[in-house]
């Protein structure tokens, strides 16, 4: 059984424009034309449908235009490297997009940055297991809670 993340972006990217910059930014394998690979992770993206832009701009005040999903295989050998691979291209990605959210399971807050400013929620505790944050994340950032408008 996989854990699904997906990062929700306001960008001008386009779906394969994203994984092509994954692929190669990561060292990412393809594993079809929609699809990347990499130890313990498996990496797709897609444009946000119109129900999906609206529950998002309602809940966090914007629209995502990309949906990037990373499914970890937690019983690989190679979690924390693929953890460590979502994190960095989530960091990445949003470099290249106005704001974003990435989200555990569809509704449960990872990070996010909306008007420029990052925060990681603290009450993420699993998805931080075996990264050292401080050598991940160079941008400025925050730690707090952050309830989910999803739940």
């Amino acid at each position: 059984m996989g854990l699904d993340n997906s990062l929700e972006l306001s960008t001008d990217l386009k779906p394969a424009q994203a994984l092509r910059l994954m692929a190669e930014k990561f060292g990412l394998e393809w594993g079809d034309d929609a699809h990347l690979l990499g130890p313990a992770v498996w990496v797709s993206a897609i444009e946000s449908d119109q129900d999906f832009k609206l529950m998002i701009e309602e809940a966090f005040h914007f629209r995502p235009d990309l949906s990037v999903g990373f499914r970890l295989d937690p019983n690989s050998g190679e979690y924390e490297e693929g953890n460590r691979i979502m994190l960095r291209a989530t960091m990445f990605l949003l470099e290249h997009g106005r704001d974003g959210v990435l989200l555990f399971n569809g509704e449960h807050i990872v990070l996010q940055r909306l008007s420029g400013h990052l925060v990681l929620n603290e009450d993420s505790k699993n998805w931080t297991d075996g990264l050292r944050l401080e050598n991940e994340i160079r941008l400025p950032h925050e730690k707090r809670p952050l309830p989910s408008p999803l739940l």
